[in-house]
């Protein structure tokens, strides 16, 4: 089966994305990057989504938790952005590049569900009279479906029989 990724074999997966979806993806993972170097979580309930309390029930104990670990996991988040824009125009991903890919399709997924209160069972009908958001909608879809396949890429296995040569 052919799909946007595909496994190719042991570290390698093949990326077939057009060139309006490369397009499109690239400005939304600029934005995203934007938005977290600029917000923070107490800024952003988007970006708060991002980085949940690590422990909900003791303020201080978060705080130091916050302390010690916040730069890094916005460090972790920003690399994966930074992997996904640089490999977005080849053809090729290792392993490692498409577990950045699937990382940074989380947390776009994350940040537009957030913005438009996005619940299971929430449809593209919820968004109808809303062409901003309606698009926004389309636009989580269409990441949902791509994480998908990245999920199923690398769960066949580097010597999966679905594994392509060359």
């Amino acid at each position: 089966m052919f799909g946007p990724i595909t496994r190719k074999g042991p570290d390698r997966f093949r990326l077939r994305l057009s060139a309006d979806e490369r397009t499109t993806v690239a400005a939304f993972v600029e934005q995203l990057h934007g938005l977290l170097i600029a917000e923070d979580p107490s800024s952003d309930p988007a970006v708060a989504r991002l980085f949940p309390a690590a422990y909900p029930e003791d303020v201080l104990a978060n705080l130091e938790f916050e302390r010690t670990h916040g730069d890094d996991l916005l460090k972790g988040k920003l690399a994966a952005l930074d992997t996904m824009q640089a490999t977005l125009q080849r053809n090729e991903l290792t392993e490692e590049e498409t577990l950045a890919w699937l990382g940074s399709l989380n947390t776009l997924r994350l940040v537009i569900g957030t913005r438009l209160d996005i619940r299971e069972e929430s449809t593209a009908a919820d968004f109808a009279g809303d062409e901003v958001a309606a698009g926004s909608f389309e636009l989580y879809s269409y990441l949902t479906w791509l994480q998908g396949w990245v999920i199923d890429a690398l769960a066949e296995g580097p010597n999966s029989s679905a594994a392509q040569p060359g």
